[in-house]
This record gives C-alpha cells, sequence and structure tokens, in this order.
C-alpha cells in the first residue's frame, strides 16, 4: 500500500486552538508570498491536526526550507523538509529510514531522531519506537548523539502518513 498523501515539506505554526484565527491565516499568506518568489509552483494542504501543513513543492525541497527560514517568517514555525512518506506503520518507516540512512550517512556519523508522533492509531509508544529504531541505525553505521550530532533523523507522523527526512545538523539549523 501507498500513502494517500504526497508532501515535500511540514510547516507547523506556533500556537494552540486559541491563537487568534487572522495569525494563522497572515502566516500563512507569509509562506505563499515567499514560496512563489522561489517557486511558483506549489501547493499547501491543511492537515487533520491543528496548525500542520503539508506542502508540495516542484523544486528541490532543502534549497526551498533554506530560503524560508531566512525569510524572516521562520520564528512563527517550524518547516521541516520530507524527503519520502511512507504509510504509517513502524516497520516501513523503519525499513525507509534505514535505507536512506545507508545512503546518506558514513559509517561512525552520529544522529538524533526527532520524532512528532499525531494521532495514536499506528504507534502506540513512542518511546518504545524510537529506542528500536536508535538500536537498528546504531547497528547499521550510527552513532546516537542527541547534543551534538552530524545528522538528525525527522519523523513526521499525520495519521496514516510520516513524512521522513535525514538532514545534515548544520542544514537543519538554518
Amino acid at each position: 500500500m501507498n500513502p494517500t498523501e504526497k508532501f515535500d515539506m511540514i510547516l507547523e505554526l506556533e500556537g494552540d486552538n486559541q491563537t487568534q484565527p487572522n495569525q494563522e491565516v497572515k502566516t500563512i499568506k507569509k509562506i505563499e508570498k515567499q514560496l512563489k518568489i522561489h517557486d511558483p509552483r506549489f501547493y499547501i494542504k491543511e492537515s487533520e491536526y491543528y496548525n500542520v501543513y503539508m506542502v508540495e513543492l516542484k523544486q528541490n525541497n532543502i534549497k526551498t526550507v533554506k530560503k524560508l527560514r531566512n525569510s524572516g517568517i521562520e520564528n512563527k514555525l517550524k518547516i521541516i523538509p520530507i524527503d519520502n512518506v511512507v504509510l504509517t506503520r513502524p516497520e516501513r518507516i523503519e525499513s525507509k529510514i534505514i535505507k536512506i540512512s545507508k545512503e546518506k550517512m558514513k559509517n561512525g556519523d552520529t544522529f538524533t531522531i526527532d520524532c512528532n508522533i499525531r494521532g495514536k492509531r499506528y504507534i502506540k509508544s513512542k518511546e518504545v519506537f524510537i529506542k528500536s529504531l536508535y538500536k537498528k541505525i546504531e547497528k547499521l553505521n550510527g552513532k546516537p548523539d542527541d547534543a551534538n550530532p552530524n545528522w538528525i533523523i525527522h519523523i513526521e507522523v499525520l495519521g496514516e502518513n510520516t513524512g521522513i527526512s535525514i538532514v545534515k545538523k548544520d542544514l537543519d539549523q538554518l
């Protein structure tokens, strides 16, 4: 089975249900304006989770993330590039992360995992899932280091779809 959504980036706006609705609209409009400057071919979709949006892009998501982060609106949102989208099943997520880490990470590189689980239907325990993933990547080629990793593994669970990316730490902090 394939994922039901395709997206190249996740935007998570600051705030909660009490935030002024106009502020959310204003922030999305600013994001749209910035995206149009860099690549007019994009599509922003609301997710089923409050303040979380999925973005489809036609150009490189890393370049777009860099440009958005340097635009001055990043302090109002979290921007996460996505390499792949898989169905939210622990074994599919682990398999894809292992495949990508083999391609990107060198033996002995350090890593950390940043995991956001929205919806508990498929992954019952975040702690158990992450602990298992740390062990598998450590056996493969990496060394866990939450303080100063070479790589950050992003896992963004949005119900039945999960976005995954493995990015260099310096790229993640632009």
